[in-house]
């Protein structure tokens, strides 16, 4: 059927045309409108026309939807008349919108029948014509772009590859494959096993890639993970932090489309993940700074996560789906890794963060105390009670209790915590009044607390009932790629007090810091960025401006390593272990006896005296 010319005939935009013809024209003010009108009286979309034939087979227009707020009319015997859905207007017809007319054409002979400007579906959702790679990822991108959290990103992403691909099941994995962040199906798979083999290959080699025929590789095709789901086919890209992975078995292979052009629609697709994910994390700590604040007589600063490791955003993923939960949450790992953090984080996040947050250290404070300081005293309860006190429990009522190392607790004060947690109540020491508060508990422990019960120094039943939820918090040395970025987070956080700015990290200085396994963990990390601080000088973070250990530190093997073979022939005396020393701090500091000594942490004078001692 011929097209029809739709061309503003008067108003601000005369002379400003389009066509109508086989799909629908849309009028408006709004982007994205086939006739986009810049008339102040017509709405952002006012209505749609479609082309119809007459009974005499010629083209007319016809209104297909109405949305506008003001009237659409034409002329009819000289008199106006307001047109409704499915009126129509043959060629040499008018239509007034705002202060906008419209008049419908039969186009010229030698007339173009598209517009010169091509517009599409920003969203991508109707537009077949898009080459569909491109349409698909820049659908990924508005879907990512409208999540509000880490945890959404991720499960958007898995939703979007099945169908793209397309898959039969997509997860998005840590970088190692040791835990899923997110996984979708198509129902015909319900287990989250993956095949150790293909992610084996990812971390060792960090490309992504794509199998073609699974059962054709020889170190894949006899794997019962492979041959239970029936695999015929796997692509995975790895970025910062994660893995994007994919399957398939026959019905998708069917459909063909997996090939070069989709392994690299997978890599965009990974990195754009990676970057969503950051942002919509960014936002939600933002989000909770923001609510924290708001809700507090005094601003108080928001608790961050810094890092870009896989395990970081483990941690982050955790905090986000926990925090708005009630939920008691158990929180695993060596002293310094940030328990307390993770903590703040959660209160901060939670429905209770306008109340208080109270921390306490249970290894910190005596035995004969601790009860006194959880639960309070009564005046009298015992000698030196001369008022009552507060425990913490009252103190943080409305808001969050952090219990640190929960695994330092007597028994007997295990057994009253077991009652608390039960009921929320409790009696002060000397007392005989029920308390009831309302109090969200998290605890931490570096201790085995499994390990404690079978050796009889914890409850079994307070260990259930604190692990409601709980977590592990990764060591520093296990997330070398945070290193870093917590370096410079230290470095502009006490850099202003101390009177230094760091701007660069020398590459000789980072290669050390990460070659460092930290049995401090972060707050090792943040004491030797202080003391670089002070003794250094300079806007670059040199070695002469870390300490000894570190820059003769030999490689983290992880935990758990065994300590290297001692024999006669490798021990040294102390007097060879500090000349060594003092050897390696002279060379740090390029012969500067003073910076030297202040490496060492001893005086100047004592460098002379033992520089003479040894020459002796």
């Amino acid at each position: 059927m011929p097209s029809l010319s739709v061309v503003v005939a008067a108003g601000p935009d005369k002379g400003r045309k389009a066509v109508l013809g086989e799909g629908p024209l849309t009028i408006g003010r709004g982007v994205g409108q086939g006739l986009q009108l810049s008339d102040g009286a017509v709405s952002r979309h006012h209505l749609t026309m479609r082309l119809t034939a007459g009974p005499d087979g010629r083209p007319i227009a016809q209104v297909a939807e109405l949305k506008g707020v003001n009237p659409v009319w034409t002329l009819v015997g000289g008199q106006r008349a307001n047109l409704a859905v499915g009126a129509t207007l043959e060629v040499g017809g008018t239509l007034t919108l705002g202060n906008t007319t419209i008049v419908f054409e039969a186009p010229a002979a030698d007339a173009p029948t598209a517009s010169s400007t091509v517009e599409i579906d920003a969203r991508l959702e109707n537009d077949p014509q898009t080459p569909s790679r491109l349409a698909a990822l820049a659908s990924l991108g508005d879907r990512l772009s409208r999540c509000g959290s880490l945890q959404a990103v991720y499960r958007e992403a898995t939703r979007w590859a099945l169908a793209a691909l397309p898959a039969s099941r997509a997860l998005v994995l840590s970088t190692d494959g040791s835990d899923v962040l997110s996984a979708s199906s198509d129902g015909t798979v319900i287990d989250l096993a993956v095949s150790k083999a293909l992610l084996d290959r990812v971390a060792r080699e960090t490309k992504a890639f794509w199998v073609r025929d699974v059962l054709a590789e020889p170190d894949l095709a006899d794997r019962k993970s492979v041959q239970l789901r029936g695999i015929v086919g796997a692509m995975a890209a790895p970025t910062s932090g994660l893995v994007l992975y994919v399957e398939w078995g026959a019905p998708e292979a069917l459909k063909g489309r997996h090939n070069e052009e989709a392994l690299l629609l997978l890599v965009c697709a990974a990195h754009l993940i990676s970057a969503f994910g950051q942002g919509a994390s960014e936002r939600v700590q933002l989000h909770a700074a923001t609510k924290a604040t708001a809700a507090r007589s005094a601003s108080v600063a928001m608790p961050r996560i810094i890092g870009r490791s896989a395990a970081i955003q483990r941690l982050q993923v955790f905090v986000e789906r926990v925090a708005p939960t009630p939920a008691t949450v158990l929180l695993r790992g060596e002293s310094g890794t940030g328990k307390e953090l993770a903590a703040a984080m959660l209160h901060a996040m939670s429905d209770v963060a306008s109340g208080p947050f109270v921390a306490i250290n249970c290894a910190a404070i005596p035995e004969q105390l601790l009860e006194s300081e959880l639960f309070g005293h009564e005046k009298g309860a015992f000698t030196g009670a001369v008022t009552q006190h507060e425990g913490v429990f009252q103190r943080a009522d409305g808001g969050t209790l952090f219990l640190d190392e929960i695994g330092e607790m007597s028994l007997s004060t295990q057994a009253r915590m077991l009652r608390v947690l039960e009921t929320r109540t409790f009696t002060r020491v000397g007392g005989t009044k029920e308390e009831s508060v309302k109090v969200r508990l998290i605890a931490a422990t570096h201790r085995d607390l499994a390990a404690m019960v079978t050796e009889g120094g914890f409850r079994q039943d307070l260990l259930y009932r604190l692990s409601v939820i709980h977590t592990e918090l990764a060591p520093l040395r296990e997330r070398v790629d945070d290193v870093e970025p917590l370096v410079r987070f230290f470095a502009d956080n006490l850099g202003e007090a101390m009177g230094r700015r760091i701007e660069a990290i020398a590459p000789e200085a980072l290669a050390a810091l990460r070659r460092y396994p930290w049995p401090g963990n972060v707050r090792e990390l943040r004491n030797m960025v202080e003391r670089a601080l002070v003794l250094g000088d300079g806007g670059t973070l040199l070695v002469d401006d870390l300490p000894p250990e570190i820059l003769h530190a030999a490689p983290s093997s992880g935990p758990g390593a065994p300590p290297p073979a001692v024999t006669a022939g490798t021990i040294r005396t102390l007097a060879q272990l500090e000349r060594e020393a003092i050897d390696a701090a002279l060379e740090a500091t390029g012969g500067n006896k003073a910076r030297a000594a202040a490496l060492l942490g001893i005086d100047r004078t004592t460098l002379y005296r033992k520089l003479k001692d040894h020459k002796s």
